[in-house]
């Protein structure tokens, strides 16, 4: 069960991972940020957001590169660095596996698909348990 103290530390790692998304940032990290243990901090985060932190991160670093390929121009090493990643092939790599297509490829067949509707997400909400 997550407390109020609880929600609002994980909030705020929350909004340090959007602030800091170009940095090298760990588990250790948001954990030291957050005054928990790692593992005490893994599950508090994984029971307030439904993930586990690593996860998130990875996702966010990817909405963020998959919203970068598609409005700029921005180089595909450019844009791993902009999300974190210090190695272009693990970056690739890493967004093949999750899109299925290289980033290059994925920039190039996106003129040719239509437009998702929906608001892009902003920030995490957390759950409140009972």
């Amino acid at each position: 069960m997550t407390n109020d103290r609880s929600t609002d530390v994980i909030g705020q790692v929350v909004a340090e991972i959007y602030a800091r998304l170009g940095e090298p940032i760990t588990i250790d990290d948001m954990a030291r940020s957050a005054m928990y243990s790692k593992f005490h901090f893994t599950r508090m985060f994984q029971q307030a957001i439904g993930v586990p932190p690593g996860r998130f991160l990875t996702s966010v670093r990817f909405r963020e590169a998959e919203r970068l390929l598609l409005s700029t121009s921005l180089s595909v090493t450019e844009i791993a660095e902009r999300v974190g990643y210090s190695s272009l092939g693990t970056f690739s790599a890493k967004f093949k596996s999750t899109f299925g297509l290289s980033p290059s490829v994925y920039r190039d067949l996106a003129v040719y698909a239509e437009p998702v509707s929906g608001a892009p997400v902003s920030g995490a909400k957390l759950r409140k348990r009972p």
